[in-house]
């Protein structure tokens, strides 16, 4: 929406590649509420083992599940799951795959090739999970409608390449700020 103030633009593994709103039935505000409040370790640890991750754990990994799963234990945590809902909410009714032909700012896409992250995955029909979050798709698709984008695949990494394989990450990253 704002071209002149966006001199680059680098994308880590985004949601929002596809549009989820066409394979999975519409939630109101207060599902998606319903649902964060039932939040816990356990279940953080559990989307992001199947999501982040691919299903490759390693216990390093367990200091983000408690940064996260930390938060629902605070007296503010409702609030948190009503901004979680809301922005569920948005990412479901507002997609902006359809956008990505507008960017003018050079762009980098990062893509941790691994992941599979998809909101609401398992509200979709059976046949068509498996093929949500696809970021090994998802990414070259992407970069295709985004002129004067540049792809960096991040093999056998999961939705946060800047904590699996950090040099990785980092690299490709600076050389493209430095250009």
């Amino acid at each position: 929406m704002y071209p002149e103030t966006a001199k680059k633009l680098i994308l880590e593994n985004p949601i929002g590649l596809e549009d989820w709103k066409l394979v999975v039935p519409y939630m109101p505000i207060t599902w998606w509420y319903e649902n964060e409040l039932k939040s816990n370790y356990d279940a953080i640890r559990k989307y992001q083992l199947e999501s982040y991750y691919d299903g490759k754990w390693k216990p390093e990994y367990d200091e983000w599940v408690n940064i996260q799963a930390g938060t629902t234990l605070g007296k503010d945590y409702p609030l948190i799951a009503w901004n979680a809902a809301l922005t569920y909410d948005m990412i479901f009714t507002q997609p902006v795959c359809y956008e990505f032909g507008k960017i003018t700012s050079p762009t980098l896409l990062i893509i941790g090739t691994r992941d599979r992250t998809a909101l609401g995955k398992p509200l979709a029909p059976k046949e068509i999970q498996s093929t949500m979050g696809d970021y090994k798709k998802l990414g070259k698709a992407t970069k295709n409608k985004i002129p004067n984008a540049q792809i960096v695949e991040i093999e056998n990494v999961g939705h946060l390449p800047h904590i699996e394989a950090f040099n990785r990450f980092i690299t490709p990253l600076i050389k493209f700020l430095k250009e």
